[in-house]
C-alpha cells in the first residue's frame, strides 16, 4: 500500500493484515472527487485503520487530520505511518470508537470539511453514526466506504449527493439538506 500523489506520494504504508485497508484504486477515486475540496480542509479519517485514507489527504495539503482508531494492532501501523511521513502538527489521533471520537473531535475543532468512514461490513451503527454528524457538523461532507452488498440506513436529515462504485467498494456522499 502506498501514498497515490501530493507530497507524500509513492511512500510507503504499512497495515496489518487482519484488516481491510481501503484499496489504492478506491483512494484515487475518492480524492479525485474531493480534489478541489481537500486544501486546507479538516478531515476526519473514522475507523482508520492503517490511516491510508487519512494521510492521502495531508499529502494532498488537508490543514488537518483526525484519525479515530480503537485497535491496538492499527493503532501501531497507523502510528508507525504518521511518524515515518507526516509532520506531527498536521494529525491528531482518538483511541476511541468514531462514535464518541466525534465530540472529541467538535471540542477540538469545531468547523470540519469532510469525515470519512469505512467501518468493518457488519457495522450496524450508520443512522445513529450520520445523524450524530448532521447534528454536529452541518456544513460537512459524509462519505462511506462500503461494500457494494451493504445498505445503509440514512437519517431525513441526511441526502446522498453522490456515489460512485469502485469494483465491489461503494463510495457514498452526503449532505445535511
Amino acid at each position: 500500500m502506498r501514498v497515490i500523489a501530493g507530497k507524500h506520494k509513492n511512500r510507503t504504508l504499512r497495515a496489518s493484515n487482519q484488516f481491510r485497508p481501503t484499496s489504492d484504486r478506491v483512494r484515487e477515486t475518492l480524492f479525485n472527487i474531493l480534489q478541489t475540496e481537500i486544501q486546507d480542509a479538516v478531515f476526519v479519517d473514522a475507523f482508520a485503520g492503517s490511516g491510508s485514507v487519512g494521510i492521502e489527504a495531508i499529502s494532498r495539503s488537508a490543514s488537518m487530520v483526525y484519525f479515530l482508531e480503537t485497535n491496538r494492532k492499527a493503532l501501531q501501523a497507523l502510528e508507525w505511518n504518521l511518524a515515518s511521513c507526516c509532520n506531527q502538527d498536521r494529525w491528531r489521533i482518538f483511541t476511541v470508537d468514531a462514535l464518541k471520537g466525534l465530540d472529541l473531535v467538535r471540542n477540538a475543532e469545531p468547523v470540519v470539511d469532510q469525515l470519512f468512514f469505512d467501518p468493518p461490513y457488519q457495522y450496524q451503527k450508520y443512522k445513529e453514526l450520520l445523524l450524530l454528524c448532521g447534528q454536529m457538523f452541518p456544513e460537512a461532507t459524509y462519505i462511506v466506504e462500503t461494500s457494494t452488498r451493504v445498505r445503509v440506513s440514512v437519517p431525513e436529515l441526511l441526502q446522498e449527493v453522490k456515489h460512485r462504485k469502485i469494483g465491489e467498494t461503494m463510495l457514498s456522499f452526503y449532505r445535511v439538506k
